[in-house]
């Protein structure tokens, strides 16, 4: 036992190695098994960890996923930083930000975008406090309020759509040309 080191300090570190571990063998199971197929005995023998220290930290590999979405998340939001969301080049830089980040991470990208079962996944990418800002401003001209919420929903989905259509090409534009394209036509749907 090292005696300058507090006991809690350990026991956190302990667990953020084993999460680590399950989250490494989840997302490579992910590359060639579908998600409802992945057992928690196979997601344990991958991880090298036994089922009752799984259990520990995770319900289901349900669990996990949503674990893994919500740190995607957390990161995203915390590169976007503190741009003003009012100012329009802003709202593009932040939105080209936020894919560059992405792209960065094309692998866990594509397998979240690709397996994530939650439906409500998008709208988490898409209202991040910071983000939904953004298409708030983009929408500047939508003043019905029932209009625009009905148009924040299409453009959320369908920018969704068009993020997942991105990153599952082997080729793709690079993410200031997809910013372009996915504001240029949240803009045009207001109209």
């Amino acid at each position: 036992m090292n005696w300058g080191e507090p006991m809690e300090q350990k026991e956190n570190q302990r667990i953020m190695l084993t999460k680590q571990l399950l989250q490494n063998a989840f997302l490579k199971l992910l590359k060639t098994t579908p998600l409802h197929a992945i057992s928690i005995r196979e997601l344990c023998k991958e991880a090298g960890i036994n089922r009752t220290t799984f259990y520990n930290h995770y319900g289901s590999q349900y669990d996990l996923l949503s674990d893994i979405s919500q740190r995607f998340l957390n990161s995203i939001e915390a590169r976007l930083g503190s741009t003003n969301a009012a100012d329009q080049e802003s709202v593009h830089q932040r939105v080209a930000m936020v894919l560059e980040y992405i792209d960065e991470n094309r692998q866990l990208s594509i397998l979240l975008i690709n397996n994530n079962i939650d439906p409500s996944f998008a709208e988490r990418i898409f209202t991040l406090p910071k983000i939904g800002d953004l298409f708030s401003a983009a929408l500047t001209g939508c003043q019905d309020a029932e209009r625009r919420k009905a148009t924040i929903s299409f453009v959320i989905h369908g920018s969704y759509k068009l993020l997942q259509d991105w990153m599952n090409q082997e080729e793709h534009i690079s993410p200031h040309e997809q910013t372009e394209l996915m504001l240029g036509l949240a803009q045009r749907v207001c109209r």
